[in-house]
């Protein structure tokens, strides 16, 4: 029986905007999830039916639901709403008609988490502004310790498929009490429906007490520095130097209060993302300007010999003499003897005829030794690294520049190694993977690192200032914890403005940066840890002995992913594929 244009509306607004009340720091700090289950439900219950205009509304208010989910990136542009709205909007029309698709031969507990894995899984294997992870639906359960376990096993959309599943059977439920269409006589107690969602919960219970986090021991010792600027400083360049000076000077308070408590020096001190105010220039730069090649139009300037020569000298000023003490700053450096520096910087690299910019973190391991990196940001986001060569256009640079302060014209980590290697003061030596801010939201960044090295820690470096109180922060902090639960890895996160912590393997926190008040966003400070690690030789289900003197821990998820993204996206797809004709 055909759904009335008005039910659809009604039923699939509120189903949305429960999705958004519920996430991460809107209602709550963590979000709600039951309430993502009921939105599940008021979506499955009214999109299932087939009516008129069905397409319209459901992308009407999927539109509207993503708006709510993205409400943070208004504190850029507002503009960016009229895209992300109606862009992501699409995809819920797929889903909506692959459900009703489903729902004509399987309750709503079955085709509720078929529609919704085949969409989150395809959307979120393209790029934006074509498709995006954020935000999955599995994001939800991030603080569920009784459950969130098993993204060891699935990672995060085994959970999306469990709360798919639920909130299907909980529309099951709402129809054999209330039939919609004017039934009336109502059919059955839905007992496969129950049946299935309640093997799904079980079994993930299950699989997070399988496979358990690895066991823990202390690994290196970070301070995490965390200026907390404001974005509109951040972008007005005279004020670099200024922001250089404060944070130099956290850093040698924050160095200074370990040592009055009787703590050890820092092995590392973490700047966040873009922190250090230079360009760094790589090696190849030189050779690179003598063959003529040239930065962009659009940055109006040519960079000379004599201008590379004064950007390394900066970069000794203030990263060798300043912080680690070299002449001509010697006995007068920020860091104690010893520890090392993390931080992200606009890295300036050479391709065959230009000269370029990647959003990196590198690391300084003392004055006039050789620096490591850079690791650069993979997932670069529209509009604020890359104008998918729209920058071209006169008109776009001018309202980007207007409001960015810049050409957002970066390049990705083409060829770059994933991991990078930290000795510390004792000799032991660890390896963390790392990613810059919107790589945050993506598993590859974390899995890829943890499937191809042996890897302790991941090292999140990230801005946020944009997006002042706003719930993106702790959605931020939601996407890391599930990335530390589905790998097996703690994950630090470093930012300038943000949410400051380190999250154990097991998804608890070890610490968390907050002001006087409490607030953790946009507040000052430093966060002085120590990053748990898999113990040597621990035992764990999920050993990968390629050398016996050396096992590697990956969880199932992280050796098993592809399996995973192809089950989640082409078993749906199958079925649709069967059914074509029904």
């Amino acid at each position: 029986m055909e759904l009335s244009r008005s039910a659809r509306l009604l039923g699939t607004l509120v189903g949305f905007a429960l999705l958004w009340v519920a996430s991460p720091g809107v209602a709550t700090e963590n979000g709600l999830w039951p309430l993502a289950v009921l939105g599940v439900a008021f979506w499955a219950r009214y999109a299932s039916r087939p009516g008129r205009w069905a397409a319209g509304i459901e992308w009407l208010t999927g539109a509207l639901g993503w708006i709510g989910l993205c409400s943070w990136a208004a504190y850029v542009w507002e503009g960016t709403l009229a895209y992300i709205g109606p862009a992501f909007g699409l995809w819920v029309i797929v889903q909506g008609w692959a459900l009703r698709r489903f729902a004509r031969r399987l309750p709503l507990a079955a085709a509720a988490p078929l529609a919704w894995m085949m969409i989150e899984t395809l959307r979120g294997q393209l790029e934006p502004p074509f498709g995006i992870q954020w935000m999955r639906l599995g994001t939800y359960l991030h603080d569920q310790s009784w459950i969130n376990g098993s993204a060891r096993v699935w990672g995060i959309g085994g959970l999306s498929m469990v709360l798919a599943s639920l909130g299907g059977a909980l529309a099951d439920l709402w129809e054999w009490k209330r039939p919609l269409g004017g039934s009336k006589s109502a059919p059955g107690v839905p007992w496969p429906s129950l049946a299935l969602t309640l093997v799904l919960m079980a079994g993930a219970i299950w699989l997070g007490r399988l496979v358990p986090a690895p066991v823990t021991v202390d690994g290196p010792r970070l301070m995490l520095v965390q200026p907390g600027y404001e974005q509109k400083r951040k972008q007005e360049s005279t004020g670099s130097r200024d922001m250089m000076l404060e944070q130099i000077e956290m850093t040698r308070q924050g160095c200074a209060d370990a040592a009055k408590a009787g703590e050890a020096p820092p092995d590392v001190v973490v700047w966040a993302e873009t922190m250090v105010r230079l360009w760094i220039l790589d090696t190849q730069v030189d050779a690179a300007v003598e063959r003529g090649a040239k930065l962009a139009e659009w940055r109006q300037t040519d960079l000379t010999a004599s201008e590379i020569e004064a950007w390394r000298k900066h970069e000794h000023d203030w990263i060798d003499g300043m912080l680690f003490g070299a002449p001509p700053f010697e006995g007068h450096g920020a860091l104690p003897a010893g520890t090392q520096f993390l931080a992200g910087a606009e890295f300036m690299t050479a391709t065959s005829d230009a000269l370029r910019f990647k959003n990196s973190a590198l690391l300084w391991t003392g004055p006039g030794r050789e620096r490591r990196g850079p690791f650069s940001k993979r997932h670069l986001v529209p509009g604020a690294e890359t104008m998918l060569g729209l920058e071209r256009f006169g008109w776009v640079r001018e309202r980007i520049f207007e409001l960015a302060k810049y050409i957002p014209d970066f390049v990705g980590p083409a060829g770059e190694e994933p991991v990078l290697s930290i000795q510390t003061r004792d000799g032991r030596t660890y390896r963390c993977g790392l990613s810059v801010c919107f790589d945050n939201a993506f598993d590859d960044v974390f899995t890829r690192p943890a499937r191809e090295h042996d890897v302790d820690f991941h090292v999140v470096l990230s801005n946020e200032a944009w997006f002042e109180h706003s719930q993106e922060a702790h959605q931020m902090v939601a996407f890391s914890r599930l990335e530390a639960l589905s790998t097996g890895r703690s994950v630090v996160r470093a930012t300038q403005s943000g949410v400051s912590t380190v999250i154990r393997p097991d998804g608890s926190e070890v610490a968390r940066l907050r002001g006087a008040d409490g607030d953790d966003r946009m507040v000052r400070g430093v966060l002085r840890v120590v990053v748990p690690v898999p113990a040597d030789g621990a035992w764990s289900p999920f050993e990968v002995v390629d050398d016996p003197a050396h096992p590697r821990l990956a969880t199932p998820f992280v050796r098993f992913e592809l399996l995973w993204l192809a089950l989640w996206s082409a078993a749906p797809l199958l079925l649709l594929l069967m059914w074509f004709k029904d």
